[in-house]
C-alpha cells in the first residue's frame, strides 16, 4: 500500500512543479486600469500640435482613460512644452462627445476680460480642463498632472514645433526679464530645437495644482500671487473675479451630413465669429474671403493658438483649441509662477461674450451607433477655421482621405503660416479601430498623430 501512495505523492509534486513553472512563464500580472498598457488592442488616437503632449495623452488612453483624460493630460503637457499657445493663464474651447450619454456639448473657458476691465485677461484654461475631467474623466486628477510637472522640474528637449514658433518671438520675450532667462540665451538669441528647457517655478505651481486642486489658484495664495503680478502689468481683476470665474457647458450648433451630425461651437452670441464660423459649414463650400474681412485673412502674426483632437476606444472624443491671445500671451510672466499673462481681448467678458478670433473645433457623430466619426481643430485665424471647415466637407461628403487633404494644405501654404488643422477621420466609426481610422497632423507644422495598438 505504501508504493501507490508514494506514486500519488510524486504525481502531485510533479503536477505542482509544472503548475509553478507555468505560472512563472506567465510573467507579471496584466496592468490594471490606471497603468499604461491596461488597454489591449486599439486604444484610440490623439493628434496634437506638440509631439510630447500627444505621447502623454497616448499614455492616458493606454491606461484606460477617456478622451477627457487624454485631453487633460495633453493640456498640462503643452503648458510646459508649448507655452507659445497654451498656458495656465490662457483660455480655450472644447467640443466633447460622450458615448454613454450620446450627447455632444460645448465647453467654453475663455481667457476673458475681468468685470472691471484691464489689460490682463482672466485665466480660464485650468477651470475648463478641471470641469471636463470632473464630468467625463476616469483616471485620477493627479495622475494626469504629474508627468507634466516632472517635465517642468527636470527639463525637456525643446521640440521642433516649439522652436519654430519661439524663434520669431525673441524680440517680444526680450522685454521681460523672466521670459528672457527661460527662453533666450544670454546674448538674446532664442533657444533652439533639442536644447533643454527647465521651468522650476512652473513645476511648483503644477505640484500645488496636483495636490490641492483648483482652490489655491482661484481663491487662495497662488491666486493672490497671480493678481499681484497681473496688477503690475495693467490688470484689474480682483480675488472676487477669480473666485467667481466659471467655465461653461453649453449646446452645440449642428448640421446634418449624411448619417452623421456635424457639431460646432454654439456660443453666447449668435453673431460675429460664431455666425461667420457657422457660415463656413454651410451645405455649399464657401471661401474664407466671402466670410471674413480681407485684412483679417491677411494677418500673419502668431495668435497664440493650439489645437488637439482625441478619440478613445469607447467611442467618445474631444476637439479642443487653446488660446493665449498672442504668442506667449503678452510676453510677460507672473513672478515666481512661470506663467505667461494673457492680454485682454475685447471679444468677451467672463461668463459671456463671444470667442475672440476664429479657432474652430468640430465633431462628427452618428447618434445611432453612439460614436464619433470625425474630429478636427482649426487654429490660426480665419484660414485655420476655413481649413477645418473644408476638411469636414471633404471627408464626410466627398470621402477624401486625410493624407490627401493635408498634402494639399502643405502645397498651398508654408510652415511659417500659423494656420493649421489637426484631425481624425473614421469612416466606420472610431470603435472600428486602427484599420479604418485615419489620424493626421497638419503637414505645415510639426505636431504628432499617435494611434498605437497594443
Amino acid at each position: 500500500m505504501g508504493r501507490p501512495a508514494g506514486r500519488l505523492t510524486g504525481r502531485l509534486t510533479g503536477g505542482l512543479a509544472i503548475a509553478l513553472l507555468l505560472l512563472a512563464g506567465c510573467g507579471k500580472p496584466a496592468p490594471k486600469v490606471g497603468q499604461i498598457g491596461a488597454v489591449e488592442g486599439f486604444l484610440g488616437g490623439i493628434v496634437a500640435e506638440e509631439p510630447r503632449a500627444a505621447l502623454l495623452a497616448r499614455d492616458a488612453l493606454s491606461a484606460g482613460g477617456t478622451a477627457a483624460d487624454a485631453a487633460t493630460a495633453a493640456f498640462f503637457a503643452m503648458t510646459v512644452t508649448y507655452p507659445v499657445a497654451v498656458g495656465l493663464g490662457g483660455g480655450g474651447l472644447c467640443l466633447y462627445y460622450d458615448h454613454r450619454g450620446n450627447k455632444a456639448e460645448t465647453l467654453s473657458f475663455m481667457a476673458s476680460t475681468p468685470s472691471g476691465g484691464g489689460a490682463v485677461a482672466m485665466p480660464g484654461a485650468l477651470r475648463g480642463m478641471a470641469l471636463l475631467h470632473s464630468r467625463y474623466g476616469r483616471l485620477p486628477w493627479g495622475q494626469l498632472v504629474a508627468p507634466s510637472e516632472k517635465l517642468a522640474r527636470f527639463g525637456h528637449s525643446i521640440s521642433r514645433a516649439l522652436a519654430k514658433r519661439l524663434a520669431p518671438q525673441a524680440a517680444k520675450l526680450r522685454r521681460d526679464a523672466l521670459a528672457s532667462q527661460l527662453f533666450l540665451h544670454p546674448d538674446g538669441t532664442p533657444l533652439v530645437e533639442a536644447e533643454n528647457l527647465v521651468q522650476v517655478e512652473l513645476a511648483s505651481v503644477l505640484t500645488r495644482i496636483r495636490t490641492r486642486g483648483l482652490s489655491d489658484f482661484y481663491s487662495a495664495e497662488m491666486g493672490r500671487q497671480w493678481l499681484s503680478a497681473s496688477g503690475g502689468h495693467g490688470g484689474k481683476a480682483t480675488i472676487g473675479d477669480l473666485r467667481g470665474y466659471r467655465a461653461l457647458w453649453g449646446e452645440t450648433g449642428q448640421r446634418s451630413i449624411g448619417n452623421e451630425i456635424l457639431h460646432f461651437p454654439k456660443l453666447a452670441q449668435a453673431k460675429g465669429p460664431t455666425l461667420k464660423l457657422s457660415n463656413l459649414l454651410g451645405s455649399k463650400p464657401v471661401a474664407a474671403a466671402m466670410v471674413f474681412a480681407k485684412d483679417d485673412i491677411a494677418m500673419t502674426h502668431d495668435r497664440g493658438e493650439a489645437g488637439l483632437v482625441v478619440g478613445d476606444s469607447f467611442g467618445s472624443a474631444a476637439a479642443c483649441v487653446f488660446q493665449m491671445n498672442g504668442a506667449f500671451g503678452s510676453g510677460t510672466m507672473a513672478a515666481n509662477m512661470g506663467i505667461f499673462l494673457t492680454p485682454s481681448n475685447a471679444g468677451g467678458v467672463a461668463g459671456g461674450g463671444d470667442w475672440p478670433g476664429y479657432p474652430l473645433p468640430l465633431l462628427s457623430v452618428n447618434e445611432n451607433v453612439h460614436q464619433v466619426f470625425m474630429a478636427a481643430a482649426g487654429t490660426g485665424g480665419p484660414l485655420g477655421a476655413a481649413s477645418a471647415a473644408a476638411l469636414s466637407r471633404r471627408t464626410m461628403a466627398a470621402g477624401e482621405t486625410l493624407a490627401q487633404i493635408m498634402a494639399a494644405a502643405k502645397s498651398a501654404g508654408s510652415d511659417s503660416v500659423p494656420a493649421r488643422v489637426q484631425a481624425l477621420w473614421c469612416p466606420k466609426g472610431i470603435r472600428d479601430g486602427a484599420g479604418s481610422c485615419q489620424f493626421a497632423t497638419d503637414a505645415r507644422a510639426y505636431g504628432l498623430a499617435v494611434f498605437d495598438q497594443f
